[in-house]
């Protein structure tokens, strides 16, 4: 500062902090499928919520603005960025109200192709599902997303669909009612686990490959170590 220093007969510098705050948009599933169960035994809309404000709460110290877009295959419901407490939890409560009040059928991608068309200016968005099927479908929407956003991906694990142990209730498949066999001959079982291994290093292949930092959550407990793990991924990609 020349006319400071000047004046004092010392030299006196300015210093400026640059404060950046982050516009952060989470998309959730709120349908069908999050009324199923995730390997730790609790309902998938339970860890979804918990993820949900584990996120609002990384947004406060910073004064972050965060925003949510969710939903099923009927429709989308879009709260816009605020920032603070009151908003988070009312986020909460549209989502424990959506995800409980005889959701229609999960579909996300209805969910991130609202964001594509109505979300233009550059934000960290948050998606917070289960595991989606890989489709070229899925592939352009995350490409005109990745084009112009940040985009992480919290997966919510389902509990395995098949066991080699007889249980004495039944289960059904949450999507549409199908009852799910119990009781597999153990090769059955075997060849499951197989395919469902197959399937997920598919998906994070190709999640990796439209550049989406990704965690599979399998239950409340794993939140934080998910979140790190994306994260970290972000900032370095940074």
């Amino acid at each position: 500062d020349w006319k400071a220093t000047a004046r004092s007969g010392h030299t006196l510098i300015k210093r400026f902090v640059s404060e950046k705050h982050h516009k952060v948009l989470v998309v959730a599933d709120a349908g069908r499928n999050s009324c199923a169960l995730a390997p730790s035994g609790e309902v998938k809309r339970s860890v979804a919520l918990h993820l949900i404000g584990a996120i609002g709460l990384m947004t406060l110290p910073r004064s972050d603005e965060i925003a949510m877009v969710l939903g099923d295959h009927r429709g989308n419901v879009d709260i816009r960025l605020r920032r603070g407490e009151t908003h988070i939890e009312s986020m909460l409560h549209r989502f424990h109200h959506h995800a409980t009040d005889h959701p229609g059928p999960s579909d996300i991608l209805v969910q991130l192709e609202w964001v594509a068309r109505h979300y233009r200016h550059r934000l960290l968005i948050f998606v917070v599902s289960d595991e989606p099927e890989v489709s070229d479908r899925l592939a352009e929407v995350l490409g005109s997303l990745t084009a112009r956003h940040d985009v992480l991906w919290a997966l919510v694990s389902d509990m395995p669909a098949v066991s080699a142990h007889r249980d004495a209730g039944r289960s059904y498949e949450v999507a549409d009612g199908r009852p799910i066999l119990a009781g597999l001959d153990q090769q059955v079982v075997e060849a499951y686990r197989q395919a469902e291994v197959q399937r997920r290093e598919q998906l994070s292949e190709f999640l990796t490959q439209q550049r989406v930092p990704h965690a599979r959550v399998t239950g409340s407990l794993r939140i934080r170590a998910a979140l790190t793990a994306m994260t970290g991924v972000y900032a370095r990609a940074g």
